[in-house]
């Protein structure tokens, strides 16, 4: 069926609101970057995702507390590898929706099983599947992007069953940020059980962590 005016027009108006990038695999530096390096990296990468043009998409500070936190493997001689990369990019994503401490249950397996040190004789393999995890995911990422499209569409559809967006704006974008915010919280929810679970998980397996 082809696509009306005012069915363009929405698509075209969403699809500028969305401010996300992700960095695609091929992207990510092969080679290990200094801590200004990594900030310089990140700000122009997401360079799209400021909501305001001073907002800090990552700074030394947040650097150090992720590491002093547990999210982020020490850097090897002031130096953060492609690894380091991925894990910042993952942190950057979750942190909006998640607290630390979720955001450390959720990565931890993946960081303690294939995050390895480059002194470590296996770090190579086990280096080459924590960037195929990253690959995959992208991957997904590019056929939710069109899922997601879709259902912010319906998601506006659905606000004008109450109110024209061309006779009353307000009420129309109230009705619409209602529609999505259900949306975000129904999900987060389940986000948080998921991790809930998989705290278990890694707590039956490592019962001397939770002593820490």
């Amino acid at each position: 069926m082809k696509m009306d005016k005012k069915h363009s027009d929405i698509m075209n108006m969403l699809k500028d609101l969305i401010r996300l990038d992700y960095i695609d695999p091929k992207d990510i530096p092969d080679i290990e970057l200094y801590m200004d390096q990594v900030t310089t990296y990140f700000d122009k990468q997401f360079a799209k995702s400021r909501r305001n043009e001073d907002d800090k998409i990552l700074t030394k500070t947040m650097i150090n507390n992720y590491s002093k936190n547990g999210l982020l493997p020490p850097s090897n001689k002031k130096k953060y590898g492609k690894e380091h990369i991925i894990l910042l990019i993952y942190i950057y994503y979750l942190k909006n929706f998640l607290s630390i401490g979720d955001i450390k249950t959720l990565l931890s397996p993946l960081t303690e099983d294939m995050f390895n040190d480059s002194s470590d004789k296996n770090s190579d393999k086990d280096n080459k599947a924590f960037n195929d995890v990253y690959t995959e995911i992208f991957s997904l990422m590019q056929l939710q992007k069109g899922l997601t499209d879709k259902s912010l569409y319906s998601a506006y559809r659905l606000a004008d069953r109450c109110y024209d967006d061309e006779d009353d704006k307000y009420l129309h974008m109230l009705a619409f940020i209602s529609v999505l915010s259900y949306d975000i919280y129904a999900k987060k929810q389940i986000v948080e059980s998921l991790i809930d679970e998989l705290n278990k998980e890694i707590e039956k397996k490592n019962p001397k962590k939770k002593d820490k």
